[in-house]
């Protein structure tokens, strides 16, 4: 995406109670699911239109945690048919993952650093603290 990010805005009343897990989350990942539900409602910032983007989120981490278990099951080197080593093709895939997890997590404003910009801290929040960390004064 070029440009500048839009600010993503609360809207009083928009954010459902409850959000109900998608049917094709993996049972391993309810924790991930509602760990960042909670988060972005406790932020104010949960929309049923970001549902999709959390489902992605989700499903990405818990393809790259496959890829890890198959990697170190493995080994990071597999052998062809002609008895050559080569890469673990797991290899492709878990990258892939964690381009898509590190995407989404900047877009859902889950890392620190995609918090601190303006749009995804909520409604309120106040920016006095210059980014410090609770109860730290600088």
């Amino acid at each position: 995406m070029r440009g500048r990010r839009p600010e993503l805005k609360a809207i009083e009343g928009s954010a459902p109670p409850l959000t109900p897990r998608p049917a094709h989350i993996p049972k391993s990942m309810h924790r991930e699911w509602d760990r960042v539900v909670s988060d972005l409602a406790a932020r104010k910032l949960l929309f049923p239109s970001m549902l999709g983007l959390v489902a992605s989120y989700v499903i990405a981490q818990f393809q790259a945690a496959e890829c890890i278990k198959a990697i170190e099951q493995d080994g990071a080197f597999v052998r062809t048919k002609t008895g050559e080593p080569k890469p673990h093709p797991a290899h492709g895939l878990l990258n892939k993952a964690q381009e898509i997890t590190a995407r989404m997590g900047a877009e859902l404003g889950l890392s620190p650093s995609a918090r601190s910009r303006k749009g995804l801290q909520g409604p309120g929040a106040s920016h006095d603290d210059d980014g410090a960390p609770a109860g730290m004064d600088l």
